[in-house]
């Protein structure tokens, strides 16, 4: 199979004002010293009952990737013109190595119980960290020959992040149930959109940016729920069987969370979202317990 690589393609028509080459077949191999990536994890945690089936829980983990995978272009074109690959009659020879590495770690806050006796739930505060200097074992560095650009923030990186979950009863009515979602936005790389070191992949940044050094907006998300029980045996009570009606309502605001912004500089799309989160949805529900 002939492989053609068309440089800055137009549009509509890929072919208008661009250059198309045949490229020579592609390999993959391991590298000698590859092995399976492993994780060393660590936390310590401070738990106080405030009342009783009421706590509060302070804890700090921190986790090391060590030997992550990666992908790397061996034969590259060298610097520092980037013109000619070392080896001509072989295009991509991509390396799978395990010389990433990651740290992640986190300061947890929880609150578990019953603030008051009609209102139970959890309400759990994060700071967190995370870095690492490969996205995966498919993923190719913006510089085969420079790494020192990878280590940033991590696709997953979010600096805080807040949830609450509860129940509310008040009396045999009906149930209530909300949950509140706060996360900090994620991270996203910038990108020239060209291919200036002409290894076939326009992943290029702007000298002396890191990987992810853009920052997508925060997410809110609250969900609620009412249900009611219907006892169909008096005389068991609870025990008896029972029917339950619910109605769910996700994302009540009907906020609009955008996703997947775009980090290229030559796309008419740069700094704009491909994608968003669902919108409001009802959910009505009927469960028969026996």
């Amino acid at each position: 199979m002939q492989r053609f690589l068309i440089s800055n393609p137009g549009y509509p028509n890929p072919y208008a004002n661009a250059g198309v080459s045949a490229q020579p077949s592609s390999l993959v191999r391991q590298a000698a010293d590859v092995r399976i990536p492993y994780t060393i994890q660590y936390s310590v945690s401070v738990e106080r009952e405030l009342q009783r089936a009421t706590t509060l829980t302070v804890s700090y983990f921190r986790v090391l990737g060590v030997g992550m995978f990666r992908s790397r272009d061996i034969n590259a074109p060298l610097p520092p013109l980037y013109l000619t690959r070392p080896d001509p009659s072989v295009n991509v020879l991509r390396q799978i190595e395990s010389s990433g590495r990651q740290v992640t770690q986190s300061l947890e806050i929880s609150f578990r119980g019953n603030a008051t006796k009609y209102f139970t739930g959890m309400a759990q505060y994060t700071l967190g960290y995370a870095h690492n200097d490969t996205n995966g074992i498919g993923a190719f560095p913006a510089n085969n020959y420079d790494l020192s650009g990878e280590w940033a923030r991590a696709d997953f990186d979010q600096r805080q992040r807040f949830n609450l979950l509860g129940t509310i009863k008040p009396g045999r009515l009906v149930n209530l149930g909300a949950s509140l979602q706060l996360e900090s936005g994620r991270p996203y790389s910038l990108a020239t959109g060209l291919d200036s070191n002409h290894d076939g992949l326009a992943i290029d940044r702007p000298a002396g940016v890191r990987r992810n050094s853009l920052n997508g907006p925060g997410y809110v998300d609250i969900d609620l729920r009412c249900s009611k029980d219907f006892l169909l045996n008096s005389t068991k009570g609870e025990k008896g069987p029972k029917l339950t009606a619910a109605i769910d309502a996700f994302n009540v605001t009907n906020r609009v969370s955008f996703d997947n912004y775009v980090g290229t500089l030559s796309s008419p799309f740069f700094g704009q979202a491909i994608s968003a989160r669902p919108a409001r949805r009802l959910q009505l529900s009927m469960r028969y317990q026996f």
